[in-house]
């Protein structure tokens, strides 16, 4: 009886141990992931802009089908091409960055496409006000990426989703700019060695 028990440990932490080692960890690679966004001016053009992702880290387990990630943005990094307009909208009157310093998104996969995260629900964290956002994959992938001297496994794509921009008290100038917001979070992951 106390050989059975020993052996039924054994198998079992032998189970454990596989499912924990299923799970891979990844850093989010600043240089390239950025949050993007569009706007709709006087109702007439989109003007566009990005903003810095300063760090982040994400999970995934492919068999089991589970992803979480964290995505840390800097408004202060906010780029739209135009410096008039970037002075404006990192004021008071928008996203005010010297009092919001940073931005968040937090999430986990809902649905998987082809072996890799394709939907995820979480919450974003913008101008000092948090709402749940759903972003859905324009492409994800994961691979074997090589750069010249570089080799490693990346995950990563472009995740969209439509916001207000009410909902997250940047309601300024709202005959002249859309509610609506068009957002994209590029993303690339690179696993951490084990």
């Amino acid at each position: 009886m106390h050989k059975l028990t020993l052996a039924s440990g054994s198998i079992l932490g032998a189970l454990l141990s596989g499912q924990a080692s299923a799970v891979e960890h990844f850093r989010i690679d600043p240089d390239h992931s950025f949050a993007h966004f569009a706007v709709v001016h006087t109702g007439v053009s989109s003007v566009r802009g990005r903003m810095g992702v300063t760090k982040g880290s994400a999970s995934l387990d492919a068999e089991k089908q589970t992803a979480e990630v964290t995505v840390e943005l800097d408004p202060r990094s906010i780029d739209t091409g135009v410096k008039k307009l970037d002075a404006v909208l990192s004021d008071e009157m928008f996203f005010n960055v010297a009092k919001y310093k940073t931005a968040r998104f937090t999430g986990h996969a809902v649905t998987f496409k082809d072996g890799v995260p394709w939907e995820f629900d979480g919450d974003l964290t913008l101008h000092g006000v948090t709402r749940p956002v759903h972003l859905t994959a324009e492409h994800f992938v994961c691979k074997q990426v090589k750069i010249m001297v570089l080799d490693r496994f990346v995950c990563g794509g472009d995740l969209r989703a439509i916001l207000k921009r009410s909902d997250f008290a940047l309601d300024k100038y709202s005959s002249m700019v859309s509610d609506e917001v068009r957002l994209t979070i590029s993303v690339e992951a690179i696993r951490e060695d084990k």
